[in-house]
């Protein structure tokens, strides 16, 4: 963890650790959709995209 870790939100942190956990709290689909198409880790990106995909499904049904 870097030193600006402490003033970045957690969806910007340097540790893609942090960076699921926050996906994994968060319903703002837009910034889960950012995360899609920005974040540089596979993790992320799968754990953002399922996300996503659950937050739909249960506001759909």
């Amino acid at each position: 963890m870097g030193f600006s870790d402490l003033f970045v939100p957690k969806y910007l942190h340097s540790n893609p650790k942090v960076r699921i956990k926050f996906v994994s709290k968060t319903t703002d689909l837009k910034l889960l959709e950012q995360m899609v198409e920005q974040d540089e880790d596979d993790d992320v990106v799968h754990a953002a995209r399922e996300r996503i995909q659950a937050l739909t499904v249960t506001h759909t049904v």
